[in-house]
């Protein structure tokens, strides 16, 4: 994994990208902005916190787009981690949906180090004493890193939100899982990188809230973003992969890029990727 010098610009790691159930190389949603003032995780779904826990000294906050398990479930797993040794000395910011705190307490409950129940240890109490649970507004922005992080309601069967990053050069705008009624002008409009979910083979007819690629192509073209990252993969053979791309290319002409676990992408400089 690349490593970070933390300046004025933007970059994005690939943690998790698989959708639904992680499978081996492949974990599920998670992915690191390297910001200005440190490095925000972006949702911590199966497979992501051993990736994050090596980056757990530079993590200034971590969001969470909604609470489906692909995009939350490690993060227990994450906080105890961070009580390995002496307690951080401060709380890691942890930005939820409204409504979610009750849940990750009663998660963190299901699991105490003893028989007896929640003790006194730090694992028994990772979203008291570990992180600082913060319920986000939606079109409220929120400073972390440096960077202004705005949560911007999305379309889904969980309330959902994706984010849009934004530092004094770059912004980025991670869709979360959405579907394609989203008002999706706060999040992607003139954005340097949409990082979208391109989950589906065709357009998602019930009620789950699903993009397909070629809704993820759309949505880039119509509000003007500088490239197009395609990510939460519903299957991870490269000739699948390969047809969302071209389905995206249709509706799309700028540059498109296809999320990979470990890939970091810079997105103040033409999206390159290392």
């Amino acid at each position: 994994m690349t490593t970070t010098d933390h300046d004025a610009g933007l970059r994005l790691t690939v943690l998790g990208c698989r959708a639904g159930m992680p499978e081996p190389g492949w974990p599920s949603s998670g992915y690191l902005v390297h910001a200005p003032g440190g490095e925000i995780l972006l949702d911590c779904g199966p497979g992501v916190a051993a990736k994050a826990a090596m980056r757990a000294a530079e993590l200034s906050a971590v969001f969470i787009s909604h609470m489906h398990t692909d995009h939350c479930l490690d993060l227990l797993i994450l906080g105890k981690a961070r009580t390995q040794g002496p307690l951080p000395a401060t709380k890691l910011p942890l930005y939820v949906p409204p409504g979610a705190t009750r849940t990750l307490h009663r998660f963190n409950e299901l699991f105490p180090l003893g028989t007896d129940g929640p003790g006194d240890h730090p694992t028994d109490h990772v979203f008291r004493d570990v992180f600082d649970v913060v319920e986000y507004e939606p079109l409220r922005p929120v400073r972390a890193a440096g960077a202004t992080v705005l949560p911007v309601p999305m379309r889904h069967r969980q309330p959902c939100c994706g984010f849009r990053v934004t530092t004094e050069r770059a912004s980025l705008a991670y869709t979360g899982d959405t579907g394609a009624g989203s008002d999706f002008a706060p999040l992607v409009t003139d954005v340097d990188l949409l990082v979208a979910e391109a989950t589906l083979d065709e357009p998602d007819r019930t009620a789950h809230g699903h993009l397909c690629a070629a809704e993820a192509g759309q949505i880039a073209a119509r509000h003007g973003a500088r490239a197009l990252l395609l990510t939460h993969w519903a299957h991870t053979g490269r000739d699948w992969i390969d047809a969302q791309v071209a389905r995206a290319g249709e509706h799309y002409r700028g540059r498109i890029d296809v999320a990979v676990p470990d890939h970091t992408f810079h997105v103040d400089t033409d999206t390159q990727e290392t």
